[in-house]
C-alpha cells in the first residue's frame, strides 16, 4: 500500500513533469480523502485560483507549482486515520439466478465476491442478463435462486434493505433528466445523505471538483453533453460515500478520450485508501474495461464465464496462447504458415481470425514469423487472458 508520503510525491511529480490534468485530480483526490473542512476550504481555494490562471507554461508555471506545493504541505499535515484493512468482500452472491415469467430468458448461477478497491467488468451482447445482474445487487429485483450476502459498515444488527442501500449506489444506463441547476441538484442530494450547512457546501463542492463540474454548476440538463451528465451522475452517486459502486454502460454515448478519463477515474477512486469503493460496471466496451478490472464476468445467454485479468506473480499459470488477427490473407495461408507453431485450431469470427495454439507456444515466435514472412496485419492482439475469447461470430 503506498504511503502518504508517496503520495503526496506523486502528485507532486506530475506537476513537475507537465501532466497537470491527472496531477489535479490526484491533487484532488488525496484532499478529499483527509476528511478535513480547513483542507476543503484550503482546496477550493487552490480550484479558484486554477480556474483563474489554468495551467499556462509562462510566468504562471511557477505561480502553478507554488500553490501546489502549499497545498500539498496542507494536506500532508491533515490527520489521516489508518486505512481499513478489513479483506472480507463486501458484496458476494452464491448462484444467484433470475427468470423472466414474461420471456424466456434466464439469469443463471452467478458467483462472485466484490472487495474494497475491486473492479468486476460485466460483458456481454446486449440482452444476456448484465443490467438484470446489476439490479439484483442493488435490490430492485429479487432472485429466484440462490443468494447475495452484503459485508457493509455501520449497518445495524437488526437492519432493513434500506440500511443496505445507504451503502450502495447504483447508475442506471439512462439516468432520469434533472430539472434546476447542476450544483443546486448536487446540494439538494447531499442534504438527503445528511450533510447540512458548511458540510454541505464543503462536500459538494469538493465533489463537484473532482468531477470535473466546476465549470458548469449553474447549468441545466439541456446545457451539457452526454459525458458530463455521466459525470454529474457520478458526483451524486459519491456523495452518498458508498462502499459499492455499480454502473449500467458508463461508457455508452461516450467519445474516446472522455472514456479513457472515466475509467481513470474510476481506478483512482477505487484504490483510494481512506474510502475505498468496489466498483461493478457493464459494458460494450471489452477493452477498456479489462484494463482496469481485476475479473470480468463474461455473460452469453445469462450463464457466467470468468475471465481473470490481473494476476499475482504466484498466480501465473500457463494457458493456450489465443491471437486475433486482421489480415487480407486466407485461412489457407495462415494454417500453412504456423504449422510449425503448435496452432490448434482458427476460427473467422466478427471479420477477423481467432487463432488458437498450444499453451508452448510464444508470441514472440508468432510476431517473428509473421514478419519473416510479410503477411499483410491489420490489427493484431494477444487475447488469450481476454472474455474477448468467449465472443462468437
Amino acid at each position: 500500500m503506498t504511503t502518504i508520503a508517496g503520495r503526496l510525491a506523486e502528485v507532486k511529480s506530475y506537476f513537475d513533469n507537465g501532466d497537470i490534468h491527472v496531477g489535479y485530480r490526484r491533487l484532488l483526490d488525496l484532499a478529499i480523502e483527509t476528511q478535513d473542512s480547513s483542507v476543503y476550504e484550503s482546496t477550493l481555494g487552490f480550484c479558484n485560483w486554477y480556474d483563474a490562471h489554468g495551467s499556462s507554461n509562462t510566468n504562471e508555471s511557477g505561480s502553478l507549482n507554488e500553490q501546489v506545493n502549499t497545498l500539498l504541505e496542507k494536506i500532508s499535515n491533515a490527520p489521516f486515520k489508518e486505512p481499513a484493512t478489513n479483506s472480507s468482500p463486501k458484496l458476494k452472491t452464491n448462484q444467484v439466478g433470475k427468470t423472466y415469467h414474461s420471456g424466456s430468458f434466464s439469469l443463471s448461477s452467478v458467483d462472485l465476491s466484490l472487495y474494497p478497491s475491486q473492479i468486476v467488468g460485466l460483458v456481454g451482447e446486449n440482452g444476456n442478463g448484465k443490467t438484470t445482474l446489476l439490479r439484483l445487487l442493488y435490490g430492485e429485483l429479487s432472485p429466484d435462486t440462490g443468494s447475495i450476502e452484503y459485508h457493509l459498515s455501520n449497518i445495524p444488527k437488526r437492519h432493513s434493505f434500506y440500511d443496505i442501500k445507504t451503502r450502495l449506489s447504483f447508475i442506471p444506463q439512462r439516468p432520469q433528466k434533472w430539472y434546476g441547476l447542476l450544483m443546486d441538484n448536487l446540494q439538494f442530494t447531499a442534504t438527503h445523505y445528511g450533510f447540512k450547512g458548511k458540510e454541505n457546501y464543503l462536500w459538494t463542492e469538493m465533489i463537484c471538483a473532482r468531477m470535473g463540474l466546476r465549470a458548469f454548476r449553474g447549468y441545466t440538463w439541456n446545457r451539457i453533453s452526454s459525458g458530463y451528465k455521466m459525470r454529474f451522475e457520478l458526483a451524486k452517486a459519491l456523495l452518498k460515500k458508498p462502499e459499492v459502486l455499480l454502473l449500467d454502460e458508463p461508457l455508452a454515448n461516450l467519445d474516446v478520450l472522455a472514456q479513457q478519463v472515466i475509467l481513470e477515474d474510476l481506478r483512482f477512486l477505487a484504490k483510494s485508501q481512506q474510502m475505498p469503493l468496489g466498483i461493478i460496471l457493464s459494458s460494450q466496451q471489452l477493452y477498456e474495461v479489462e484494463k482496469v478490472s481485476e475479473q470480468v464476468i463474461f455473460l452469453k445467454q445469462g450463464k457466467p464465464k470468468y475471465q481473470q485479468t490481473q494476476f499475482k506473480p504466484e498466480e501465473q499459470v500457463a494457458i493456450p496462447l489465443v491471437i486475433e488477427l486482421e489480415t487480407t490473407a486466407s485461412r489457407e495461408t495462415l494454417q500453412n504458415l504456423f504449422k510449425d507453431q503448435s496452432l490448434e485450431n482458427i476460427s473467422f469470427n466478427g471479420g477477423v481470425y481467432i487463432l488458437y495454439f498450444r499453451d508452448t507456444a510464444q508470441i514472440s515466435d508468432i510476431m517473428r514469423t509473421i514478419g519473416d514472412a510479410r503477411l499483410p496485419v491489420k490489427y493484431f492482439r494477444d487475447i488469450s487472458a481476454s472474455s474477448r475469447r468467449f465472443f462468437d461470430a
